[in-house]
């Protein structure tokens, strides 16, 4: 509008401006073209930034657009693969399916280790609220129900949630506590339910557990979490742990980004879970129990510096039945305070020495790691290389004076350095009977050094078993033995081996001269059940004939029946075996003695095999009765359980009733008098929990003025100890029974048999007993029993004849007073 004005003002000048006046009009004139002059100007300049604009628009375009190629071609040529994986990582999701663990079972099926979860308890901390609580009342219950530290949860929880200065509230996720169980998980769960506590998650996390605790826990072993899966750390979980491990699967499918869901049609990668598989074992958990029992009485009894070990084996096929390495541990608590250790010791400890003590003492086997010298027991190996090279027979004269090697080495029979005089001429069997050194050296150097050394490494000594159990140690043997480590080997010193090798020696003589791989595993299954892998027996060579091995068998047989094993004596069960007493020599465990006892039984037709270790007892006068005297518990406990018949010969039949006087042992440390009572395979327990093996006895029950079959029990008491303090019991009901049955019944009760010979047939079985079953008695009381073949007599006597209590008579208490006086020497009251 405003771009018209000049020209109407012009045409208006026309009009009414003059002729004579034209000066005028064309200086309106030339005022009239000055202003589009002006105007054009500026649209020029304006034209020009415009066109810079545009300009500018149009690099800017080119350069995002070049830009935009440049990016595209990156992302779907250069690094294609990198974006294609972010894409898919917000389209797709993956799904991973841990495997179950494989179970461990003993040979009969029942599970030594199986899976459960723990927890952890997560929280995001500036999401706790409750509508009800204050942070005080939920960190208070947080540590009451899941036993976390009240200064650690203080440090979770912000007390103002819009306190941006308060670090706690940038924390968006952390771990309360770890290895929360299931029971208090739920009930913590349940509480943050009822109260509507918010900002508390649980994770599961899988773990294992050992259904028997301590039961063979150096062979089980454990697995732990290690924040991925169960990994096997010792035993069987660590040397199975490829085959119990399975393989995780997964799901890779592609999902809303929103929901989660998986979306249709489209095709999901998948890859199944494949749990692991099973182990299932030789070892049984009744005679691991039994050989376990035996053990720790013997660790309580005798307090060896080395700890314990027992194996039992089939001789035939390798397969392990039971294994016990003393002190062990609890599976579900390895890092606890393991068996053996006081609780005083333990405190006295900081959390490293623990760990420390439990890898090197109580997580370690024994068994298959640890080396000792084998002493006596390696009598019977020289033996079997001397019969197999025919140099000698079993009534071949030998003389057992001492033998000098050297200035520094001269070989005598423990009778020599013991009770200053030997055995002189003897023949072999009674040699190998009484143990003479020097009879074995001679041996040696029949067989020469060249062979003797060739026998030993046939035996397996300078190599391991092959045991399927991890850290398996090897005997320590010369590399180029002289004449004197031959004829001190001989006899079973300056050489080590692990008690697995020795009785797998054993095995050898036993199964007729064949040296077997041993096995804890008895078959591998699927997750169903069904055998995949089964491990059969596996022969290394044949070291022995037969009719070695038959001899050797025989001379062993002689060992418990008449020689140095009788404490190894298992009535019904001919036990043959041999024992060792290895002295340290020198350093400071000199008198130290390793005590051992390897065996078999029955005799007659082998069922086990059996090797006690005793290693370094406290007490320095404990000899190797007390090994003996711990396997014949072993072997009288498993062959029962076994369902092996007893077969009494008519010695032993004789013998049922050897007794022996309980012996004196008043002011005696109590490891001392344990030791001296079991000369004769008595038993004898501690009757004060605070007793140790450096306790004076003060007294004894029975005392030594009474007499005990060999399967018996004596309890010791401290001085100080009043009747009225004594150790009570139950009677068992012993009807029906025989001989053997209730000596056995009453001694599981700590109490002693007693047959009234008067007026019993051995053979027989039990009609009539001193103190009514269930009667509450004195432990080492002695309950007298009668005998017949008339069973019948059992009912008539059951209804006829009221309990013959002799001269028992009841305390104020109800206790009875059971000890009969037809079995006490009255001159020594």
């Amino acid at each position: 509008m405003h771009s018209r004005i000049p020209r109407i003002r012009w045409l208006n000048t026309m009009r009414h401006t003059p002729i004579s006046e034209v000066n005028e009009p064309v200086k309106a004139q030339e005022e009239i073209v000055e202003a589009p002059r002006k105007k054009k100007r500026r649209r020029l300049r304006t034209d020009v930034v415009a066109k810079g604009l545009v300009g500018l628009f149009a690099i800017g375009v080119v350069a995002y657009s070049g830009y935009l190629v440049y990016h595209l071609y990156k992302t779907t040529v250069t690094e294609y693969d990198k974006y294609a994986r972010a894409a898919a990582n917000e389209q797709w999701t993956l799904m991973s399916y841990s495997a179950s663990r494989g179970m461990i079972y003993d040979s009969n099926g029942v599970p030594l280790a199986s899976n459960t979860y723990d927890f952890t308890v997560i929280c995001s901390p500036k999401l706790v609220t409750a509508p009800d609580l204050d942070r005080t009342q939920i960190i208070q219950k947080a540590v009451e129900i899941l036993g976390v530290t009240y200064e650690k949860m203080d440090s979770i929880i912000p007390v103002d949630v819009n306190d941006k200065t308060d670090k706690r509230n940038n924390v968006e996720g952390c771990d309360v506590i770890k290895n929360v169980p299931a029971e208090k998980k739920t009930e913590f769960e349940k509480f943050c339910k009822d109260n509507k506590v918010k900002g508390f998650g649980f994770v599961a996390v899988p773990q294992r557990y050992y259904n028997y605790g301590s039961l063979a826990s150096q062979v089980v072993g454990y697995a732990q979490n290690d924040g991925e899966t169960l990994k096997g750390v010792y035993g069987l979980e660590a040397y199975y742990n490829d085959v119990l491990s399975g393989t995780d699967g997964y799901r890779y499918s592609e999902t809303d980004e929103i929901t989660g869901g998986v979306l249709p049609y489209s095709e999901a990668t998948t890859i199944p879970v494949s749990d692991g598989n099973n182990i299932v074992t030789n070892i049984d958990i009744s005679i691991q129990r039994i050989a376990e029992q035996a053990a720790k009485e013997a660790y309580e009894k005798y307090e060896p510096l080395d700890g314990v070990c027992a194996i039992v084996m089939n001789p035939y096929t390798g397969a392990v039945y039971a294994m016990v390495s003393l002190p062990n541990y609890d599976l579900n608590d390895p890092y606890g305070m393991p068996y053996g250790m006081s609780v005083d010791a333990w405190d006295f400890m900081d959390s490293e020495e623990r760990v420390q003590f439990v890898m090197a003492n109580a997580w370690r086997n024994r068994c298959v790691s640890d080396t000792y010298e084998p002493g006596s027991t390696f009598k019977s190996l020289t033996t079997c290389m001397a019969f197999e090279e025919n140099l000698a027979k079993e009534d071949d004269l030998f003389s057992d004076e001492p033998i000098k090697l050297s200035s520094q080495h001269t070989i005598s029979c423990w009778a020599q350095k013991s009770l200053g005089y030997n055995h002189d001429v003897e023949t072999l069997e009674k040699a190998f009977q009484n143990s003479c050194n020097p009879v074995f050296t001679q041996l040696a150097q029949k067989i020469g050094l060249t062979k003797y050394y060739s026998y030993v490494r046939m035996l397996g000594f300078y190599d391991k078993t092959g045991i399927d159990l991890p850290a398996e140690g090897k005997g320590i043997f010369h590399k180029d033995p002289s004449i004197v480590d031959m004829s001190v080997l001989a006899y079973g010193e300056s050489s080590t081996v692990t008690p697995i090798q020795l009785i797998t020696s054993y095995c050898a003589i036993i199964n007729g001269g064949d040296l077997l791989v041993p096995h804890i595993a008895k078959y591998i299954t699927d997750p169903e059940g069904n055998i995949i892998d089964e491990i059969k027996p596996e022969v290394v060579r044949t070291v022995f004939s037969e009719s070695t091995c038959k001899r050797v068998r025989t001379l062993m047989e002689g060992v418990v029946n008449d020689g140095t094993g009788s404490a190894g004596k298992v009535a019904g069960y001919a036990v043959a075996g041999k024992t060792s007493t290895s002295t340290i020599d020198v350093g400071e465990l000199k008198g130290a003695h390793v005590l051992s006892f390897s065996c078999y039984a029955p005799a007659y037709d082998p069922k086990i095999a059996v090797l006690v270790v005793i290693n370094k007892p406290k007490d320095h006068s404990v000899g190797s009765s007390s090994a003996a005297s711990t396997a014949a518990k072993i072997v009288e406990g498993t062959l029962s359980y076994m369902g092996v018949e007893r077969r009494f010969t008519e010695e032993e039949y004789n013998h049922m009733l050897d007794w022996y006087w309980v012996q004196e042992v008043n002011g005696l440390p109590a490891s001392q008098a344990a030791s001296k009572i079991a000369y004769h395979g008595v038993s004898s327990v501690y009757g004060t929990l605070d007793m140790t093996p450096d306790t004076i006895i003060g007294s004894t029950h029975p005392n030594s003025s009474y007499k005990l079959y060999k399967k018996a029990i004596v309890v010791l008491y401290p001085e100080g100890v009043s009747k009225d303090e004594w150790l009570t019991t139950r009677v068992p009901n012993l009807t029906g029974m025989t001989a053997v049955e209730c000596i056995e019944a009453c001694y599981k009760m700590n109490l002693n048999c007693w047959i009234d010979t008067d007026h019993s047939d051995i053979r027989g079985v039990c009609i009539e007993q001193s103190v009514t079953a269930g009667s509450t008695v004195y432990a080492g009381d002695i309950i007298t029993i009668t005998l017949s073949k008339d069973t019948g007599r059992i009912n008539q006597t059951q209804e006829t004849t009221s309990v013959n209590t002799g001269s028992s008579s009841s305390d104020e208490d109800g206790r009875t007073d059971a000890l009969p006086p037809d079995n006490r020497d009255d001159d020594d009251d």
